[in-house]
């Protein structure tokens, strides 16, 4: 940046506007969108060298939409027989949507978390700034999953009572879908490495998981084999990826802490279930107990 600037001051061009940072984050802020009459782009490397690095990124991308999706196409066809097949598909497309509310934040993180990532790359205590991220990462997906658990009662009613049979299936799905977080917190590994092809090699693994389970427990269990056919790719992507990642760049990552959260989380929401024939209130207030307890003992 530096030098473009030293150059165009010296060769006094004008109303030139200099910015760092990827094109499609650049992209997304309305100061810049659609407010110059000429962009250019700096190539970091040569086309042959940024294919090799991108295309497996591509199949990544496919890879993930099948392990996104397969579950609820598969449905269709897979139901055990005699099963009203609309309407399960219906009531697991609406409890997937309150694992949603784990999605969205894991999606903002990637998109603040990957320029991050790459922008300390470089630095000395890069790898313990990862190691920190992942740590905190996985108290908010701790405190995620416990608020919409033990507020179930209140959170079901975006989705209709129709729909309320599926409720089980949500903590499996929010299980699921927070692995999947910790997934992408961890492939920071082979895209600093320019190892991209284990990232493909991972997520075609993933996906060709996610096809031959929910072809053998979708016609067992229905939406039930669906969605722990979910938390079983995510699980399996997510170890593979950290015992690979210790190889080729090891994060000391606070394995006793990550894990503790997430058996202590588990651990409140079973605890939870205890009080399912209290009056709602009363079953409120005592969540409300367990949630600030969990909060208390991680941010003593």
């Amino acid at each position: 940046i530096n030098f473009i600037s030293e150059l165009i001051e010296y060769l006094e061009i004008k109303n030139v506007t200099i910015l760092a940072g990827r094109a499609e984050a650049i992209a997304r802020h309305r100061l810049h969108r659609e407010s110059y009459d000429l962009a250019t782009i700096r190539a970091v490397a040569s086309a042959a060298t940024c294919t090799k690095y991108a295309l497996p990124l591509l199949l990544v991308g496919l890879a993930g939409m099948i392990n996104e999706t397969a579950d609820r196409a598969m449905l269709k066809y897979l139901l055990p027989a005699g099963s009203n097949v609309m309407a399960e598909i219906g009531i697991y497309g609406a409890c997937y949507k309150i694992s949603i509310i784990m999605t969205i934040f894991i999606q903002t993180f990637r998109y603040a978390a990957e320029p991050f990532f790459f922008s300390h790359a470089k630095n000395k205590d890069a790898n313990q700034l990862y190691a920190d991220v992942m740590k905190y990462f996985v108290i908010a997906c701790a405190a995620i999953f416990l608020i919409t658990l033990l507020y179930l009662d209140i959170v079901k009613c975006f989705v209709g009572k129709k729909y309320w049979a599926g409720l089980p299936v949500v903590p499996v799905l929010l299980l699921a879908n927070w692995f999947l977080g910790i997934y992408f917190n961890l492939t920071v590994w082979y895209k600093l490495t320019n190892k991209t092809g284990y990232g493909a090699g991972i997520s075609i693994f993933g996906a060709v998981l996610t096809i031959v389970c929910n072809l053998i427990f979708i016609p067992l269990f229905g939406y039930y084999g669906a969605a722990w056919t979910t938390l079983i790719c995510y699980a399996a992507m997510m170890l593979t990826s950290y015992f690979q990642g210790q190889k080729h760049f090891p994060i000391n990552y606070d394995l006793k802490r990550i894990i503790g959260y997430i058996i202590f989380a588990i651990s409140l929401y079973l605890l939870s279930n205890l009080f399912a024939n209290c009056s709602v209130s009363l079953k409120l207030l005592l969540n409300t107990v367990l949630l600030l307890f969990f909060l208390g003992t991680v941010f003593k």
